[in-house]
């Protein structure tokens, strides 16, 4: 589960610099579902947008996207996203909300949150960074700090639009880390595959057409067959040698 909260605070800082954490509230959320299946990816794309008297709901409609024993993918969510929803929790009196509390209390070796700056060595880099360097669209339509005006102008479609390509930016990033972590192309290449025709065979998702043809989707598209096809081979070679050794076992 990849995920990237929009946020605003009640007053800015008077030098313009970036308010401290505990004084933002989320006012939008995007969150990314992958799952596999038989050697295929599936997802889901969750946008939920928090209106004032609405933050309990908010805020359990995110932890029931959580189940345990899944993983959260973010990046700088344990120094921000994973926090403001604890302590936005916290606010609210909703003390039962485990899935948050599970993710917003992971270290930085849990399994349980993996965070993308730890991924790529610190706080020296940002999703706009990472993704210029890796060729991965990002921030294509506004940035994170004309969210405030455009909450405050009631622009929710452009806020709900700019939080999802926030969220498929930073799992671009994961599949490349997690590749490189494993050392397997499989691990970026099928998934990329599949989330770029996913995108490609959902109407509501055309504004996220970039991701499934930029540069590392359209390597992944066109490795996958290759990959999928060699995995199928070593598959039914294995296959092979169990049913001989099986029948050489039946004759003894």
């Amino acid at each position: 589960m990849t995920f990237d909260l929009e946020t605003v605070v009640d007053q800015e800082m008077p030098d313009g610099s970036f308010p401290p954490w505990p004084r933002h509230k989320p006012v939008a959320g995007a969150f990314l579902t992958a799952s596999r299946s038989d050697g295929r990816y599936a997802f889901s794309l969750d946008t939920f947008i928090c209106h004032e008297g609405q933050e309990a709901h908010f805020l359990r409609s995110a932890d029931a996207l959580f189940p345990p024993g899944s993983m959260a993918v973010t990046l700088n969510g344990r120094g921000f996203d994973a926090q403001v929803l604890r302590l936005q929790a916290q606010r609210q009196g909703l003390y039962d909300l485990r899935n948050i509390a599970r993710i917003a209390d992971a270290g930085r070796y849990d399994v349980a949150h993996l965070d993308l700056l730890d991924a790529y060595g610190g706080r020296g880099s940002s999703l706009a960074e990472l993704c210029a360097a890796l060729s991965i669209p990002v921030k294509t339509s506004t940035s994170g700090g004309d969210v405030g005006d455009l909450w405050r102008r009631g622009d929710v479609k452009a806020i709900a639009e700019y939080v999802r390509e926030d969220v498929l930016a930073s799992y671009l990033v994961y599949l490349h880390a997690i590749a490189w972590r494993q050392g397997d192309e499989r691990l970026i290449a099928l998934p990329l595959a599949d989330l770029s025709l996913w995108i490609e065979q959902e109407p509501k998702l055309r504004h996220l057409l970039p991701f499934a043809t930029c540069r590392p989707a359209l390597w992944a598209r066109s490795r996958a067959p290759y990959l999928r096809a060699d995995a199928a081979r070593a598959d039914a070679e294995l296959r092979l040698r169990k049913e001989q050794d099986e029948a050489a076992f039946a004759t003894r």
